[in-house]
């Protein structure tokens, strides 16, 4: 479900000589005023019904909705024109969607005001969501009360001067930028909060606001590269197609979102999965799935979960991930509910 841009509104509570009130707003605009953002206001609107002036003006209240939804879709957007932008090209970069759960794991953790990792993040998430095995996590931190989202991904994506694709080698600081850029992860989530103090800083570095960015799937795994090289688009998973270079599922062009909790990009396997003809191209840790055909020639030459094992005990789709050897992983596929 894409994000709706909301159109400022002035809110005004106007008092009767009963003492009742009444919420007027432009009409036009009332239309596009969807149920959640009443929901956000209620609190605040309830607060103001008890004003004795008996007059407010809720206009704040509505800017501060409206500049979230842009943030979310700035953190959005920053983080889809540098998948775009990555050298060597990707031939399997997915197109980063937004969600609102990984959002929340950040939001809380962002109000911590600690610079350190967040060791908890993928088992918050999966409080909310089993979509996610592993949470990815970026942090940047600035000394001004306020931050620009495409800033803080810019930063992380300029990492990538120090890193050779090639050779996995990295001169400096370069694991915010394989984040940024692991085609496997999806599914973002960004909160920054502004801090009095920071614990985990030197004491020099006070006061600041510290951003705080999920993802799922998780990426940036020991001795793998964050993408596959080649033409954009000519390994994207099935069920995606290329919109702007970038692999985006089927019925979804946006690059915003809500993630699911539904499995591996919403499908399902019955049985032992054999019969499985999904979208899954990655194992459940995260590791991508090489062609089945590089091991054996008459498999097929696709990189997607199935079950080719099940005489030998395995009961769900897998996949090979280690050239040279015959290591299969399971690729964390939901099992379809029975029926």
């Amino acid at each position: 479900m894409a994000l709706t841009m909301l159109p400022l509104l002035a809110l005004v509570i106007t008092f009767s000589s009963t003492g009742t009130s009444a919420l007027a707003v432009n009409k036009h605009a009332q239309m596009k005023l969807l149920k959640e953002d009443f929901r956000a206001l209620r609190g605040d609107l309830d607060l103001e019904i008890s004003n004795p002036q008996g007059t407010v003006r809720m206009a704040e209240v509505l800017r501060r909705r409206r500049g979230s939804l842009a943030d979310q879709q700035d953190y959005v957007d920053a983080h889809n024109e540098a998948r775009f932008a990555v050298s060597p090209k990707a031939a399997n970069m997915k197109k980063m969607k937004w969600s609102a759960e990984l959002a929340q794991v950040a939001e809380n953790y962002a109000k911590k005001c600690l610079w350190a990792h967040n060791p908890e993040r993928t088992k918050e998430a999966q409080t909310m969501t089993s979509q996610f095995s592993y949470v990815g996590e970026n942090l940047y931190v600035t000394s001004a009360d306020s931050v620009d989202p495409r800033a803080a991904v810019l930063a992380w994506d300029n990492e990538k001067a120090s890193y050779n694709y090639t050779s996995l080698q990295c001169t400096g600081v370069c694991g915010h930028y394989t984040q940024v850029v692991w085609a496997n992860s999806e599914f973002v989530g960004c909160a920054s909060n502004t801090c009095p103090t920071f614990e985990g800083l030197p004491s020099s570095f006070d006061a600041g606001t510290i951003v705080v960015c999920n993802y799922g799937q998780g990426g940036n795994y020991n001795g793998q590269q964050p993408y596959m090289t080649g033409t954009p688009c000519t390994s994207c998973p099935r069920g995606y197609s290329c919109t702007n270079d970038l692999c985006v599922s089927d019925g979804d062009d946006s690059g915003s979102g809500t993630s699911s909790s539904t499995g591996q990009d919403g499908d399902c396997y019955v049985g032992d999965g054999s019969d499985y003809q999904g979208s899954a191209n990655s194992t459940v840790s995260g590791k991508p799935c090489l062609v089945w055909s590089t091991f054996y020639d008459f498999l097929p030459s696709n990189n997607y979960c199935k079950n080719y094992f099940a005489a030998y005990g395995v009961t769900e789709p897998v996949c090979y991930i280690q050239p040279g050897s015959h290591y299969v992983e399971a690729c964390g596929v939901r099992k379809c509910d029975a029926t």
